[in-house]
């Protein structure tokens, strides 16, 4: 259960991403990627931050991050698809 808070918190930047990605243009697909590379990055480099900086906890909090992305991009393609539509 520890692992929805940030869900929802990647959620964010995935959702306006989803959204950018989903108009039809080369342009708006590369301003998607810079919404998940400074979203997403940012949200992680706080929460390593905050962490202590022993290489193990880095490499985990690295590992979670990633299903938590993939969760929150789950979530927002869903979401995006059922408005969409």
């Amino acid at each position: 259960m520890r692992l929805i808070p940030l869900i929802m918190i990647f959620y964010i930047p995935a959702m306006i991403g989803t959204i950018i990605w989903r108009e039809r243009s080369e342009a708006y697909k590369v301003k998607a990627g810079i919404w998940y590379a400074i979203g997403f990055g940012g949200i992680v480099a706080v929460h390593l931050i905050f962490r202590n900086v022993s290489a193990l906890q880095i490499a985990e909090t690295l590992a979670i991050s990633l299903v938590q992305i993939a969760a929150a991009l789950l979530l927002a393609f869903f979401t995006v698809y059922k408005l969409a539509d």
